[in-house]
Protein backbone atom coordinates (compact mmCIF):
# COMPACT_ATOMS: atom_id res chain seq x y z
CA UNK A 1 0.00 0.00 0.00
CA UNK A 2 1.50 3.32 -1.10
CA UNK A 3 1.71 6.29 1.24
CA UNK A 4 -0.43 9.31 0.43
CA UNK A 5 1.19 12.64 1.24
CA UNK A 6 -1.23 15.36 2.34
CA UNK A 7 -0.38 18.99 3.03
CA UNK A 8 -2.04 21.09 5.71
CA UNK A 9 -1.77 24.87 5.94
CA UNK A 10 -2.78 26.84 9.02
CA UNK A 11 -3.24 30.59 9.36
CA UNK A 12 -3.63 31.24 13.08
CA UNK A 13 -4.62 34.56 14.62
CA UNK A 14 -6.08 35.91 17.84
CA UNK A 15 -9.67 35.63 16.61
CA UNK A 16 -9.65 32.46 14.50
CA UNK A 17 -7.57 29.97 12.57
CA UNK A 18 -8.13 28.90 8.98
CA UNK A 19 -6.88 25.51 7.78
CA UNK A 20 -6.50 24.10 4.28
CA UNK A 21 -5.82 20.60 2.98
CA UNK A 22 -4.09 19.84 -0.33
CA UNK A 23 -2.94 16.65 -1.99
CA UNK A 24 0.58 16.18 -3.30
CA UNK A 25 -0.36 17.70 -6.66
CA UNK A 26 -1.67 20.87 -5.03
CA UNK A 27 -5.38 20.20 -5.42
CA UNK A 28 -7.43 21.70 -2.59
CA UNK A 29 -9.34 18.93 -0.82
CA UNK A 30 -10.96 20.81 2.06
CA UNK A 31 -10.81 23.85 4.30
CA UNK A 32 -12.13 24.73 7.75
CA UNK A 33 -12.25 27.52 10.30
CA UNK A 34 -11.42 27.07 13.98
CA UNK A 35 -11.08 29.12 17.13
CA UNK A 36 -8.33 31.51 18.26
CA UNK A 37 -4.73 30.43 17.67
CA UNK A 38 -2.33 33.04 19.05
CA UNK A 39 0.51 31.28 20.84
CA UNK A 40 1.42 34.42 22.79
CA UNK A 41 -2.01 34.41 24.42
CA UNK A 42 -2.20 30.65 24.98
CA UNK A 43 -0.27 27.74 23.51
CA UNK A 44 -2.96 25.38 24.81
CA UNK A 45 -5.76 27.33 23.13
CA UNK A 46 -3.80 27.60 19.88
CA UNK A 47 -3.22 23.85 19.63
CA UNK A 48 -6.78 23.07 20.67
CA UNK A 49 -8.20 25.31 17.94
CA UNK A 50 -5.86 23.87 15.32
CA UNK A 51 -6.51 20.26 16.33
CA UNK A 52 -10.29 20.73 16.28
CA UNK A 53 -10.21 22.39 12.86
CA UNK A 54 -7.85 19.79 11.37
CA UNK A 55 -9.78 16.88 12.87
CA UNK A 56 -13.07 18.20 11.55
CA UNK A 57 -11.58 18.71 8.10
CA UNK A 58 -10.16 15.18 7.95
CA UNK A 59 -13.38 13.65 9.27
CA UNK A 60 -15.37 15.40 6.56
CA UNK A 61 -13.32 13.43 4.02
CA UNK A 62 -13.31 10.19 6.05
CA UNK A 63 -9.53 10.41 6.33
CA UNK A 64 -8.06 8.96 9.55
CA UNK A 65 -6.23 11.36 11.82
CA UNK A 66 -3.61 8.73 12.55
CA UNK A 67 -3.09 5.56 10.61
CA UNK A 68 -1.12 3.77 7.96
CA UNK A 69 -1.16 5.06 4.45
CA UNK A 70 -1.01 8.79 5.19
CA UNK A 71 1.77 11.29 5.86
CA UNK A 72 0.76 14.78 6.93
CA UNK A 73 3.05 17.72 6.20
CA UNK A 74 1.97 20.92 7.94
CA UNK A 75 2.97 24.52 7.50
CA UNK A 76 1.66 26.94 10.09
CA UNK A 77 1.67 30.70 10.35
CA UNK A 78 0.80 31.44 13.97
CA UNK A 79 0.47 34.82 15.65
CA UNK A 80 2.75 35.30 18.64
CA UNK A 81 5.87 33.63 17.19
CA UNK A 82 7.99 36.58 18.27
CA UNK A 83 7.66 35.44 21.90
CA UNK A 84 10.47 32.88 22.11
CA UNK A 85 9.13 31.00 25.13
CA UNK A 86 5.72 30.61 23.50
CA UNK A 87 7.28 29.46 20.23
CA UNK A 88 9.43 26.84 21.95
CA UNK A 89 6.45 25.55 23.94
CA UNK A 90 4.34 25.40 20.79
CA UNK A 91 6.74 23.37 18.65
CA UNK A 92 7.45 20.91 21.48
CA UNK A 93 3.84 19.76 21.65
CA UNK A 94 3.15 16.21 20.39
CA UNK A 95 1.36 16.18 17.03
CA UNK A 96 0.40 13.95 14.13
CA UNK A 97 2.51 15.63 11.47
CA UNK A 98 5.41 13.94 9.72
CA UNK A 99 6.73 17.40 8.92
CA UNK A 100 5.92 20.61 10.78
CA UNK A 101 7.20 24.07 9.87
CA UNK A 102 6.04 27.01 11.97
CA UNK A 103 6.48 30.67 11.07
CA UNK A 104 4.71 33.92 11.85
CA UNK A 105 1.25 34.59 10.47
CA UNK A 106 2.69 37.57 8.60
CA UNK A 107 5.31 35.45 6.82
CA UNK A 108 2.80 32.94 5.48
CA UNK A 109 0.50 35.80 4.50
CA UNK A 110 3.34 37.25 2.43
CA UNK A 111 4.15 33.87 0.88
CA UNK A 112 0.53 33.44 -0.12
CA UNK A 113 -0.03 36.99 -1.32
CA UNK A 114 2.92 36.84 -3.75
CA UNK A 115 3.06 33.05 -4.21
CA UNK A 116 6.60 32.95 -2.90
CA UNK A 117 7.82 35.91 -4.95
CA UNK A 118 9.19 39.24 -3.79
CA UNK A 119 6.64 41.53 -2.19
CA UNK A 120 5.22 42.94 1.00
CA UNK A 121 2.05 42.49 2.98
CA UNK A 122 0.31 44.40 5.74
CA UNK A 123 -2.10 42.29 7.76
CA UNK A 124 -4.81 44.27 9.55
CA UNK A 125 -6.87 41.85 11.59
CA UNK A 126 -7.05 41.61 15.36
CA UNK A 127 -3.54 43.09 15.32
CA UNK A 128 -1.40 44.80 12.69
CA UNK A 129 1.87 43.61 11.19
CA UNK A 130 3.91 44.26 8.07
CA UNK A 131 6.22 41.78 6.37
CA UNK A 132 8.34 41.76 3.22
CA UNK A 133 10.52 39.32 1.36
CA UNK A 134 13.00 40.37 -1.30
CA UNK A 135 15.82 38.37 -2.84
CA UNK A 136 15.82 35.89 0.02
CA UNK A 137 15.83 38.57 2.70
CA UNK A 138 12.88 39.17 5.02
CA UNK A 139 11.84 41.99 7.34
CA UNK A 140 9.00 42.44 9.81
CA UNK A 141 7.48 45.67 11.10
CA UNK A 142 5.06 45.82 14.04
CA UNK A 143 2.98 42.94 15.27
CA UNK A 144 4.55 43.03 18.73
CA UNK A 145 1.31 42.36 20.56
CA UNK A 146 -1.60 44.16 22.18
CA UNK A 147 -1.95 46.60 23.91
CA UNK A 148 1.68 47.80 23.62
CA UNK A 149 1.55 47.61 19.80
CA UNK A 150 -0.94 46.65 17.07
CA UNK A 151 -2.35 50.15 16.61
CA UNK A 152 -5.03 50.14 13.94
CA UNK A 153 -6.14 46.53 14.35
CA UNK A 154 -9.45 45.20 15.55
CA UNK A 155 -8.34 44.92 19.17
CA UNK A 156 -7.09 48.51 19.15
CA UNK A 157 -10.34 49.74 17.59
CA UNK A 158 -12.33 47.91 20.25
CA UNK A 159 -10.20 49.34 23.04
CA UNK A 160 -10.52 52.86 21.66
CA UNK A 161 -14.29 52.40 21.41
CA UNK A 162 -14.35 51.51 25.10
CA UNK A 163 -12.29 54.62 25.89
CA UNK A 164 -14.75 56.80 23.96
CA UNK A 165 -17.63 55.27 25.89
CA UNK A 166 -16.01 55.73 29.30
CA UNK A 167 -15.09 59.33 28.47
CA UNK A 168 -18.71 60.00 27.52
CA UNK A 169 -19.93 58.44 30.76
CA UNK A 170 -17.51 60.73 32.63
CA UNK A 171 -18.71 63.81 30.78
CA UNK A 172 -15.36 64.25 29.03
CA UNK A 173 -16.92 63.70 25.59
CA UNK A 174 -20.38 64.34 24.15
CA UNK A 175 -22.62 61.39 23.31
CA UNK A 176 -21.83 59.74 19.98
CA UNK A 177 -23.36 56.92 18.01
CA UNK A 178 -20.34 54.77 18.80
CA UNK A 179 -20.49 55.38 22.56
CA UNK A 180 -24.20 54.61 22.55
CA UNK A 181 -23.69 51.37 20.58
CA UNK A 182 -20.92 50.16 22.89
CA UNK A 183 -22.90 51.04 26.00
CA UNK A 184 -25.97 49.21 24.70
CA UNK A 185 -23.88 46.09 24.07
CA UNK A 186 -23.22 46.00 27.83
CA UNK A 187 -26.91 46.48 28.69
CA UNK A 188 -26.20 50.12 29.54
CA UNK A 189 -24.43 49.03 32.70
CA UNK A 190 -21.18 50.83 33.46
CA UNK A 191 -20.07 48.22 35.98
CA UNK A 192 -20.47 45.46 33.39
CA UNK A 193 -18.40 47.45 30.91
CA UNK A 194 -15.58 48.23 33.33
CA UNK A 195 -15.42 44.69 34.70
CA UNK A 196 -15.26 43.26 31.18
CA UNK A 197 -12.64 45.76 29.99
CA UNK A 198 -10.32 44.94 32.88
CA UNK A 199 -10.37 41.25 31.95
CA UNK A 200 -10.52 41.45 28.15
CA UNK A 201 -7.64 40.33 25.92
CA UNK A 202 -7.07 41.24 22.28
CA UNK A 203 -9.57 38.65 21.04
CA UNK A 204 -12.29 40.09 23.26
CA UNK A 205 -11.60 43.73 22.40
CA UNK A 206 -11.66 42.86 18.69
CA UNK A 207 -15.27 41.73 19.07
CA UNK A 208 -16.23 45.40 19.47
CA UNK A 209 -14.52 46.47 16.23
CA UNK A 210 -17.62 45.78 14.06
CA UNK A 211 -19.45 48.45 16.08
CA UNK A 212 -16.85 50.98 14.92
CA UNK A 213 -17.31 49.98 11.28
CA UNK A 214 -21.09 50.04 11.54
CA UNK A 215 -21.19 53.47 13.16
CA UNK A 216 -18.67 54.87 10.67
CA UNK A 217 -20.90 53.64 7.83
CA UNK A 218 -23.76 55.59 9.41
CA UNK A 219 -21.67 58.75 9.47
CA UNK A 220 -20.69 58.87 13.15
CA UNK A 221 -17.66 61.14 13.18
CA UNK A 222 -16.13 59.60 16.29
CA UNK A 223 -16.09 56.19 14.60
CA UNK A 224 -14.80 57.71 11.36
CA UNK A 225 -11.95 59.39 13.26
CA UNK A 226 -10.94 56.02 14.73
CA UNK A 227 -10.74 54.50 11.24
CA UNK A 228 -8.68 57.49 10.11
CA UNK A 229 -6.27 56.97 13.01
CA UNK A 230 -6.10 53.25 12.21
CA UNK A 231 -5.28 54.05 8.58
CA UNK A 232 -2.53 56.42 9.72
CA UNK A 233 -0.97 53.61 11.77
CA UNK A 234 -1.08 51.34 8.72
CA UNK A 235 0.50 54.09 6.59
CA UNK A 236 3.41 54.17 9.03
CA UNK A 237 3.84 50.40 8.71
CA UNK A 238 3.97 50.82 4.94
CA UNK A 239 6.62 53.55 5.14
CA UNK A 240 8.72 51.49 7.52
CA UNK A 241 8.54 48.49 5.18
CA UNK A 242 9.80 50.62 2.28
CA UNK A 243 12.84 51.60 4.34
CA UNK A 244 13.60 47.91 4.95
CA UNK A 245 13.75 47.03 1.23
CA UNK A 246 17.03 45.77 -0.20
CA UNK A 247 16.75 48.18 -3.13
CA UNK A 248 15.05 51.48 -2.42
CA UNK A 249 14.69 52.34 -6.12
CA UNK A 250 12.22 49.48 -6.64
CA UNK A 251 8.92 49.69 -4.80
CA UNK A 252 7.72 46.22 -3.96
CA UNK A 253 4.04 45.42 -4.50
CA UNK A 254 2.17 45.37 -1.21
CA UNK A 255 -1.01 43.47 -0.37
CA UNK A 256 -3.34 44.72 2.35
CA UNK A 257 -5.26 41.86 3.95
CA UNK A 258 -7.18 41.01 7.10
CA UNK A 259 -10.69 41.54 8.42
CA UNK A 260 -10.21 45.25 9.15
CA UNK A 261 -8.33 46.10 5.94
CA UNK A 262 -11.37 46.69 3.66
CA UNK A 263 -12.65 49.43 5.97
CA UNK A 264 -9.40 51.41 5.91
CA UNK A 265 -8.89 51.71 2.15
CA UNK A 266 -10.55 55.13 1.71
CA UNK A 267 -8.45 56.63 4.51
CA UNK A 268 -5.00 55.38 3.48
CA UNK A 269 -2.38 57.82 2.20
CA UNK A 270 -1.73 57.91 -1.54
CA UNK A 271 1.84 56.64 -1.18
CA UNK A 272 0.49 53.33 0.15
CA UNK A 273 -2.65 53.07 -1.98
CA UNK A 274 -0.56 53.54 -5.14
CA UNK A 275 1.48 50.40 -4.47
CA UNK A 276 -1.29 48.08 -3.28
CA UNK A 277 -1.83 44.88 -5.24
CA UNK A 278 -4.38 42.10 -4.85
CA UNK A 279 -3.24 38.97 -3.04
CA UNK A 280 -2.55 36.06 -5.38
CA UNK A 281 -3.48 33.51 -2.72
CA UNK A 282 -4.44 33.13 0.93
CA UNK A 283 -2.25 32.94 4.06
CA UNK A 284 -3.17 29.29 4.62
CA UNK A 285 -2.05 28.56 1.05
CA UNK A 286 1.16 30.39 1.93
CA UNK A 287 1.57 28.11 4.94
CA UNK A 288 1.45 25.08 2.66
CA UNK A 289 4.00 26.74 0.38
CA UNK A 290 6.23 27.16 3.45
CA UNK A 291 6.33 23.44 4.17
CA UNK A 292 6.61 22.51 0.48
CA UNK A 293 9.63 24.80 0.13
CA UNK A 294 11.19 23.21 3.20
CA UNK A 295 10.72 19.67 1.86
CA UNK A 296 12.16 20.70 -1.51
CA UNK A 297 15.24 22.18 0.17
CA UNK A 298 15.71 18.99 2.19
CA UNK A 299 15.71 16.90 -0.99
CA UNK A 300 18.17 19.24 -2.70
CA UNK A 301 20.58 19.09 0.23
CA UNK A 302 20.71 15.28 0.30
Amino acid sequence: MSTQHLFIGVDGGATKCVVRLEDEAGQVLASAVGGPANMRLSVDQAWQSIDEAVNGMLQSLSIPREGKGYCYHAGMGIAGCEVVQAYQAFIKRPHIFTTLKVASDSQVACLGAHQGGDGAVIVVGTGVVGFLQQQGQVAKVGGWGFPHDDEGGGAWLGMEAVKVTLHWLDGRLPLSGLASAVYQSFNENQSNLVTWANQANSTAFAELAPLVMAQAAQGDQVAVSLLQRAACAVDQIGLALEKRQCHQETRLPCSLIGSVAPFLGPFLALHLRSRLSASLSTPEAGAILLVRQYLTSQKENK
